[in-house]
């Protein structure tokens, strides 16, 4: 079969797709936080990289530095009856939140980045991340979730590390988050 798109059909495709692109932006809010005149370039480097963080997506509610540490604090949504498992939706998300990290001015100082995350109570599950492989990694199809997948340390409390050694017992998990899944086979809780 052969298929062949005119030029003004693929200008609307274009078109639409920009338009898409560009209602999500503004729905996200302003890329760079509004900053008060007489803030300190380093006050403003940290401005932009929280607020960066947090327009990645609103369950990133919290972040916090320490030199070249970072922590983001990670808080699952209310759900209805069909909600999507925790772990692909937070790895997606913390993907996305290093990943603006990254990309932020000022971002690549941070050198280690810890998500303590509340999925059932607070703190009960923390990943932690050594930033420098984000670059070689971030380009590849998928790679901002295949790296928060690969976090060097993991701890969990008992009734999370269930929950995430039950989605991980699924077919398809395996296959998106091998690294994690595998991790999390062998973790222990950390009550």
């Amino acid at each position: 079969m052969n298929v062949q798109i005119g030029g003004a059909t693929l200008a609307v495709i274009v078109t639409g797709m920009l338009i898409v692109l560009g209602v999500n932006e503004c729905q996200r809010g302003p890329l760079n936080p509004e900053l008060a005149d007489g803030t300190s370039e380093e006050q403003k480097t940290w401005l932009t990289i929280e607020h960066r963080i947090k327009r990645s997506d609103p369950t990133l509610t919290d972040v916090t530095r320490d030199q070249q540490t970072l922590t983001m604090h990670y808080r699952l949504g209310t759900c209805a009856d069909d909600c999507e498992p925790w772990v692909p939706h937070m790895l997606r998300i913390v993907g996305h939140g290093l990943a603006a990290l990254n990309g932020a001015p000022g971002g690549k100082q941070y050198t280690q980045v810890t998500v303590k995350a509340r999925i059932l109570a607070d703190d009960d599950v923390e990943l932690a991340y050594d930033m420098p492989g984000f670059d070689a990694i971030k380009t590849q199809q998928g790679g901002y979730e295949t790296f928060a997948g690969m976090p060097r340390s993991l701890k969990f409390s008992s009734d999370a590390l269930a929950q995430a050694q039950a989605y991980c017992q699924g077919p398809s998990a395996k296959g998106f988050y091998p690294e994690f899944c595998e991790r999390v086979e062998t973790a222990t809780a950390q009550d």
